[in-house]
C-alpha cells in the first residue's frame, strides 16, 4: 500500500497527540514536536505525513476514552467509533486503514466496556486490520528506577499490568482473548522512558512499516 490510514484511539490523555507529533517531527525537523501540554482531542483530526520512500501515512487522531468533552458528558466507546466510520465514510478512507493504534495509561490500565454496537462496529471497520497496544506514562510508575532498568525488568512489569486490566467485557479482553489479529499476535509496545526498555515513537512506526531490510 502507498497510502495508510492509522486510527489511534485510547484513554483519555494517554498521549495519543503527542505520539502523533512526535512521529512528524521524526519525519519531518521542521514541523515543531509536541509540546508539553495538549489540549483535549474533541473530534475526529487527520494528520497527514509522507515518509521519504514515497508512502503516505494518515492519523486518526480521536477524543479519549472517558474524556473530557465541554459541556456534555464524555463520549462512550461506541460514540467514538462511530465517530470514525463516519469520517472514514465521508472521506473514502475505509479500504485504507491499514492499522489500529490502542493507547493505555500505564498507571490507569482500566478501560471502558467493549460490548454490543462498540464491538460490532471494531469488526465492522477492522476486521482485517492489525492493531497494536502502546502502554504510556511509564515515567510515572519507573522513575525511581530511572533508566538502569533492564527491558526483563520493563516486561514484567508490563505483564502484570495487562493482567490487571483485563475485566470480562473489557477491550482488553476482546483484542486478547477473542479477536485474530491479521499478522500474528497483539503487538504490544512501552513508551514514556528513554532507555532500550522503552520505544520511542519513532521505534513504534519503524517497527510497524519498515521492512526487514530498511535502514
Amino acid at each position: 500500500m502507498v497510502e495508510h490510514t492509522i486510527v489511534v484511539l485510547g484513554k483519555f490523555e494517554s498521549g495519543k497527540t503527542t505520539f502523533i507529533k512526535a512521529v512528524q517531527h521524526a519525519v519531518d525537523a521542521d514541523i515543531p514536536g509536541p509540546p508539553a501540554t495538549e489540549e483535549p482531542t474533541l473530534g475526529i483530526k487527520e494528520y497527514r505525513i509522507t515518509l521519504p520512500d514515497g508512502r503516505s501515512l494518515t492519523f486518526l487522531d480521536t477524543p479519549g476514552f472517558d474524556g473530557y468533552q465541554p459541556g456534555e458528558r464524555a463520549k462512550e466507546t461506541e460514540e467514538i467509533l462511530q465517530m470514525v466510520e463516519d469520517h472514514l465514510s465521508a472521506n473514502g478512507r475505509s479500504a485504507l486503514v491499514s492499522h489500529v493504534i490502542l493507547f493505555l495509561n500505564a498507571n490507569d490500565m482500566t478501560t471502558t466496556e467493549f460490548k454490543g454496537r462498540a464491538r460490532r462496529t471494531f469488526e465492522r471497520l477492522f476486521s482485517n486490520v492489525q492493531v497494536s497496544c502502546v502502554t504510556t506514562r511509564w515515567d510515572q510508575i519507573d522513575e525511581d528506577d530511572g533508566p538502569h532498568i533492564t527491558a526483563e525488568d520493563a516486561q514484567n512489569k508490563e505483564e502484570d499490568l495487562y493482567a490487571s486490566g483485563i475485566p470480562s467485557g473489557s477491550l482488553l479482553e476482546y483484542l486478547h482473548d477473542v479477536r485474530q489479529n491479521p499478522g500474528g499476535e497483539l503487538l504490544r509496545f512501552r513508551s514514556g522512558l528513554t532507555s532500550e526498555a522503552y520505544s520511542s515513537p519513532r521505534d513504534v512506526m519503524l517497527k510497524l512499516f519498515a521492512g526487514p531490510m530498511a535502514h
